[in-house]
């Protein structure tokens, strides 16, 4: 299990400026320290979403962090299942997927399932995160999708946004950061998963065995779904595709909004 401490590297005074017109990550990783920072509600979240382009970063020598804004205590058919004992087992199964994507040890801010507030609290908690890892690309929920089924989610989505800009870069914002010795810091970037009409792709055909070994590690979530079942659903969306005359990207890929956040 990763258990690197956070970078103290400081921060560039004069970033080279990311290039929209060409592959962000090539960009980011030409231009900027490779650190990047998940942030989801649910354990699980990021594996389902974005688990081969975390896969993807670490294999390219990123310094990858994952935040989950819950412990998971909710999620289960089970009737004599306490929300205690579930969280203790979800939060158990993301260290293991973690561990197998190559990222740091997950971070969990403890919100009760079903009970994330975009709020003050919430975006004070992200800002220390962004100020104390730095990161220069953010990965999150697309929080601004019109008719998004999990409110955790859409708020997630929304509190990350709002902590990365403009609070984590004001000094003036969550001013008690100051006696840690946590700077005010911007990303250059964020990609929103879960997005209606994404317009960045990864292609995660390196990785995709990694994403889906870390999938299976949520025993609780994934009601005895194998290996093989999961990489036959993987092929079966590629020929559908394939099908529909998509020959142009990978069968393999995560979708996400691109956005680019000058500094």
């Amino acid at each position: 299990m990763t258990t690197r401490p956070p970078s103290t590297e400081p921060p560039s005074t004069s970033p080279a400026q990311i290039d929209p017109a060409l592959d962000l990550l090539d960009e980011l990783e030409a231009k900027a320290p490779k650190r990047a920072l998940a942030v989801f509600a649910h354990p699980d979240d990021a594996e389902f979403s974005s688990g081969g382009t975390l896969a993807l970063l670490c294999k390219r020598g990123w310094d990858v962090s994952v935040v989950v804004t819950t412990s998971g205590n909710k999620g289960t058919k089970d009737p004599e299942v306490t929300p205690q004992y579930l969280a203790g087992i979800r939060e158990e199964e993301q260290r293991r997927a973690s561990a197998i994507l190559g990222t740091r040890e997950p971070i969990f801010l403890g919100f009760p399932d079903g009970y994330v507030h975009e709020d003050d609290e919430l975006r004070g908690l992200l800002v220390r995160q962004i100020r104390l890892h730095r990161p220069e690309l953010v990965i999150t929920w697309d929080g601004f999708r019109a008719g998004f089924n999990h409110r955790d989610h859409r708020n997630t989505g929304r509190a990350t946004y709002d902590a990365i800009y403009p609070a984590a870069d004001d000094h003036l914002y969550y001013v008690l950061d100051k006696e840690e010795g946590l700077e005010p810091f911007r990303p250059q970037a964020m990609l929103l998963a879960g997005t209606r009409d994404p317009d960045y792709h990864v292609d995660i055909s390196p990785v995709i065995r990694t994403k889906v070994l870390a999938i299976l590690a949520h025993t609780s979530q994934i009601h005895g779904r194998t290996e093989a079942d999961t990489m036959r659903m993987w092929e079966e969306r590629a020929k559908a595709a394939r099908e529909a005359g998509d020959e142009s990207a990978s069968p393999y890929r995560e979708s996400f909004t691109k956005v680019l956040l000058r500094r």
